[in-house]
């Protein structure tokens, strides 16, 4: 096969987006195995990092999935057609991209945690807790730890058994994932999410919606004042290094 370069920044989400233009196009069949990790590696010319996380935005929308032993498959009935809220935030690295994200969790993420609260089962319990804490690890990476964040907020959404609320989160994830990954670099993030996933999953547990719904504006309103404080210190950088070139 041909390779395809790619010499721009944010190479994983035109690789995501190359492929599911492919996909839409026919190159492969619902139902047909996906090319592997080290064939696209190849294709693409790009690291197995780089075509994980493009692999991940994939999953994602629900185009592609793993069968364990057995590959990666296209999805018999594929979300061809990128979430809309995507093309509203299509690269979440801008400050006002960043808190439109944030914004809009905090509008939908609460009232999630209510409904979970209410109907939580007794099998889904000891997952939710145990998946609560996992961020507290300061072995895991940016992007580690932003699909360890998310796979919490997901399972949430799976918890109340509306379709619509874990289709909204699950369409989401590539979007949210950006967001996570940049609050991850204050060091102090990670003991910070655990503390507050273990607040929100105990009252989701313990079926007490309001104090479910409480903990997860405050956790989300944590996030936003970690976005700020990033903002700001880089603005301080940028500043500092304009001021340093000019004295040159």
């Amino acid at each position: 096969m041909e390779v395809i370069p790619f010499q721009r920044k944010n190479r994983s989400d035109l690789i995501f987006e190359k492929l599911h233009e492919m996909i839409r196009a026919g190159n492969w069949k619902p139902g047909e195995r996906f090319p592997t990790e080290l064939e696209l590696t190849k294709l693409f010319n790009v690291g197995r990092s780089t075509i994980r996380e493009a692999l991940n935005h994939l999953k994602s929308f629900n185009v592609i999935h793993v069968v364990p032993g057995h590959g990666t498959f296209i999805t018999e009935t594929p979300s061809l057609e990128p979430n809309i809220l995507s093309r509203h935030i299509p690269d979440g690295t801008t400050a006002q991209e960043l808190f439109n994200i944030i914004e809009f969790r905090i509008c939908l993420e609460p009232s999630t945690a209510y409904l979970a609260a209410e109907r939580v089962r007794q099998d889904q319990k000891k997952k939710l807790l145990s998946t609560a804490g996992a961020v507290d690890n300061e072995d895991l990476t940016p992007s580690e730890f932003a699909e360890t964040d998310i796979a919490f907020h997901i399972f949430l959404a799976e918890i109340t058994g509306n379709p619509l609320c874990i289709e909204s989160m699950r369409s989401l994830h590539k979007i949210f994932y950006k967001q996570q990954f940049v609050t991850s670099l204050i060091s102090a993030r990670k003991k910070a999410a655990a503390q507050s996933h273990i607040a929100i999953a105990k009252a989701v547990a313990e079926h007490n919606p309001k104090t479910a719904e409480k903990e997860m504006r405050a956790h989300l309103y944590d996030t936003r004042n970690l976005l700020e404080k990033i903002v700001r210190e880089t603005a301080l950088q940028e500043a500092l290094l304009l001021a340093e070139g000019e004295k040159l």
